[in-house]
């Protein structure tokens, strides 16, 4: 987990719908309270693009801090009074009913609209530990129609490396995903 003065982070991030870019927008963080605000060196970018600042968020120059997680990220959660809920929770390696760590380890992607969270990598981390969905494999070879059922299995505890993708004409800031054999997995 991502933490900065004692506070655990998770970012949120709006994906542009017609250029599939990802803007990181907001960070959520928690130590005794919650507290929600956007990035201002980023979303500027995100807003000329069509990102707009989120119903219970408005003013993106504002701190919003409360003691429970706010509504509307808790809403991007399955109920903890579902029957299924120890099933979800087993999914994501959780013990209990934690809406942050939930949050950190599902994305809470919702089918409406195109946010999600995700747990931050900072660059001064060693030996980082993260479970990730990997973005942009549909870009690789092996999606194309000849080798679409190949699947490339990441072991637990796999070395994975990433490494600025500097051939990409689509995002400046792409990051390749390349496991243990040299294949590129995103």
């Amino acid at each position: 987990m991502s933490r900065i003065n004692n506070r655990d982070y998770i970012y949120l991030v709006w994906k542009d719908y017609k250029t599939r870019l990802r803007y990181i927008v907001g960070e959520l963080s928690r130590n005794g309270k919650y507290e929600f605000k956007y990035r201002l060196n980023a979303i500027d970018n995100a807003m000329e693009k069509g990102f707009e600042p989120l119903i219970a968020f408005p003013n993106i120059n504002e701190v919003y801090e409360n003691y429970d997680i706010f509504p509307a990220f808790s809403s991007r959660l399955p109920d903890k009074r579902r029957k299924d809920v120890k099933e979800i929770l087993a999914k994501y390696k959780l013990e209990k009913y934690d809406a942050f760590e939930l949050l950190r380890k599902s994305g809470g992607k919702l089918p409406t609209d195109s946010l999600e969270f995700i747990d931050p990598i900072f660059l001064d981390e060693m030996n980082i530990e993260r479970e990730f969905y990997i973005a942009g494999v549909r870009h690789h070879d092996y999606c194309n129609e000849m080798t679409k059922n190949i699947n490339f299995q990441v072991e637990i505890n796999e070395n994975l490396i990433f490494e600025k993708d500097s051939n990409n004409e689509h995002d400046r800031y792409a990051v390749k995903v390349i496991n243990k054999e040299s294949k590129f997995l995103g």
